[in-house]
Parts: C-alpha cells; structure tokens; sequence
C-alpha cells in the first residue's frame, strides 16, 4: 500500500472517529505545554495508512521561544533500540546469526567476566544480566561504537543470564549493532548499514544515527522538565545530548534522531509485517515474532526506582524482540489501555514513543520536548492513547 502523505488529513469521520471526541486530544496537550509539564508536541495517528490527527503545538526550544515545526526533528532515545532490533533480526533472517547464537562468537571479547553464554536472544529481550548504566567511559566517548564495545565486554555480568527482565539502558543493545556491523559483508558503520537498509527504503529522509549537519537546525535539544526524577541525571544527559556529532553511533538511544512523519512510516511498516510501499526490511513472520511475549510475567527491573517513586507494585515487564507490548492488565505504559493485546512500539526516556493497534489497524506517534519522569511520561503517552482510542467509535 502507498502510505498517505501525512500533512494530508483524511476525514476523521470517514475513518470511524468521532471528531468532537478526537479534538480533546489537542486541548489537552495544550493545557499540557501551558502548565509547563513539557515545552512542545509533534502527534500523528493513523488508520489505514490515512493520518486522523496531525497535531503540532508548543515550542522546540522554550527558552529561545523557536516553535515547534511539523519537520522538527528530536532525538528519538531508546526508539533507536527497535531499529537495532530490525537490523539484527534482518542478519537473523540471512542466517548469519540466530537468537540461540552465544554473542562470544561473533564479538569473542565479550567472553570476559563470565559472560560467554549469553546469547544474542537474551540480549534483544533484556534477560542478558546487563545493568543498566552506560559503558564506563568520557560521556565524550560514549557515541564511539569502538571504544564502548570495548569497555562493555569488560563488565561483569549483574545477574545470571535468563534469571532477570533488567532492562539494559544502554549496554546490550550496543553490543547488538556491533554484532550487526561485524556481519556485514561490506564492512559499513552500523549508522550507515541502518541508513541504506532501512531508513532509506522506508522513505525515512529525516532519520540517522549520528546528527546529520542537514538536519542540526531543525534539531530539538533535549532538556529535563521535572526535577522529581531519579533517572533523569540532567548534568549528564546534557552532556551527552552536546557531544553528538555526524559520527556518533549510539545503537541503543541518545544519538539517533527522527521526525513524526518517518517514524509514522517505521510503525505503518511494522503494522503491515515488516513492508511498506514496495519496500520490505522484514518478513512477516519475523515481526510475528518481534510481537510476541518472550518475558512472560516477569517485571522489569528498569522500573524498581520510578515505582517506588509512585507507590507502585510490580507489573509485567511484556517485552517481545526490541518491542514493548500491551499484554494484559491495568499497568503504566506508553501503550493505551484500552488498546487490543496484539498492541505493541516503543518508547524513549521521558519523551518519545509509537504504537501500534494492529486488530483496529492503527499507528500512533508522539515526540515531545522536555523529559518527564519515567512513569509520569508513560501515563501521560497512555492517557493520550485512550484518548484517542475512545474517539474511535466505528470499526
């Protein structure tokens, strides 16, 4: 199918919605940038490939008052994580490498430490025993794939391999783009393996790994707009956020950049098994997979500080291969609640997500500038959902 244009509305009506009900979607993210909980918003929803809602609202920059344009362009965090994913799974697809394969034998130094067993599947669903700080190096240096693989294979292991959901932030996922850049045949960066065999036949113009110098003034800087927020280390995540440059290769979140359109583009592909227009990065049954709950019910270690923040017990971590998925059960997440179990994206630290309801055939995206607080942002992105889901009132 040809994904509609997405600064070309379709009829909300016509596609099932209740108009009236869809446009308090806007007037909350108004009150939202008003109250200052976060400075600005960039909102698509889909169906059928057709976009429903095309919101743009508050500024990029606040402090500079540069508002928010339609082709701004954020730093998507940890949604750079699906994208590794599907570079991966496309060498899983080639047989160069299976979930089954012990990551030692493509990256031998990884073996130090005790962490020869661990797996490449163990790693895609954050059951490696990785923890969740970064490589222990120069933020300056964190973006060089070299020197960080380097210092990750030296890391010991914080639990046993399989035994925990401990959600790997930073350091598994790396691991996993280097397995992918040593695969390749042609000896390409990873950024590049990514950019000419994903982003480029999906259409997605305005997404890199690295910040292209084409894209630096349309950049959104990441800024931290609650104080209240153990995970949200402000000194550092503006360091890291000023040292990205074209070369930086951040597989696993922090140096990846995107736009709505092309990240609606990245969800319509998923939604539709792993093709879009003509171009196919995966095959169905590969997404099936990718979509499917491979941590049972075990809770995410990720969230242990943010719940007691909130009072919270723990709930399912519901992770398939580099994807989030809706699962059962009244939880936080970036995913609606009243959204169809077979619902699934991802997310990034305190400001970005996508989903997709694939039984009610839509996608939903939201960057946002200013990072909340890990739980808060996912029932804001939540509450946005459901709102969106109410409005839907005809199949």
């Amino acid at each position: 199918m040809t994904l509609r244009p997405p600064h070309s509305p379709a009829d909300p009506q016509a596609l099932g919605f209740d108009p009236q009900a869809l446009s308090r979607v806007e007037r909350r993210v108004r009150r939202d940038i008003e109250a200052g909980k976060y400075d600005g918003a960039r909102l698509l929803v889909l169906r059928r490939g057709q976009t429903v809602l095309d919101l743009t609202l508050g500024y990029a920059d606040r402090a500079k008052r540069r508002e928010l344009a339609a082709d701004s362009v954020f730093s998507i965090m940890s949604i750079s994580k699906v994208m590794t994913a599907v570079a991966l799974l496309r060498c899983i697809e080639r047989g160069e490498v299976s979930l089954l394969t012990p990551v030692a034998k493509i990256i031998p130094e990884f073996a130090a430490r005790g962490k020869g067993l661990v797996t490449v599947g163990q790693i895609l669903t954050h059951t490696a025993g990785l923890g969740m700080a970064p490589a222990p190096l120069p933020v300056a240096e964190l973006g060089q794939l070299e020197k960080c693989v380097a210092a990750i294979c030296q890391l010991p292991l914080e639990s046993a391999p399989g035994e925990l959901v401990s959600y790997s932030a930073s350091t598994g996922y790396t691991i996993l783009g280097e397995i992918v850049r040593r695969l390749d045949e042609k000896q390409r960066p990873f950024r590049t393996i990514l950019a000419e065999d994903v982003f480029r036949p999906l259409g997605m113009h305005d997404t890199c790994f690295g910040l292209r110098k084409d894209l630096a003034a349309r950049r959104v800087p990441v800024v931290v707009r609650d104080d209240d927020a153990p995970e949200l280390n402000r000194q550092f995540i503006t360091a890291r956020d000023e040292s990205v440059g074209e070369s930086t290769e951040y597989p696993s979140g922090g140096g990846s950049f995107s736009c709505a359109g092309d990240l609606a583009r990245f969800a319509e592909a998923l939604r539709l098994g792993g093709a879009l227009d003509g171009a196919r990065i995966l095959s169905p049954a590969t997404v099936r997979q990718m979509t499917t709950n491979q941590t049972g019910l075990k809770p995410n270690s990720m969230m242990n500080s943010s719940r007691a923040l909130h009072g919270m017990a723990p709930f399912p971590a519901f992770l398939g291969l580099g994807l989030f998925l809706r699962g059962e059960g009244i939880f936080p997440s970036h995913i609606p609640s009243l959204a169809s179990g077979g619902s699934f994206g991802g997310w990034g630290l305190g400001s970005t997500g996508f989903w997709v309801d694939p039984e009610r055939e839509i996608s939903f995206v939201a960057l946002t500038a200013g990072l909340m607080e890990r739980i808060r942002n996912l029932l804001r992105f939540q509450e946005l959902g459901d709102m969106v889901l109410a409005s839907l009132v005809e199949p």
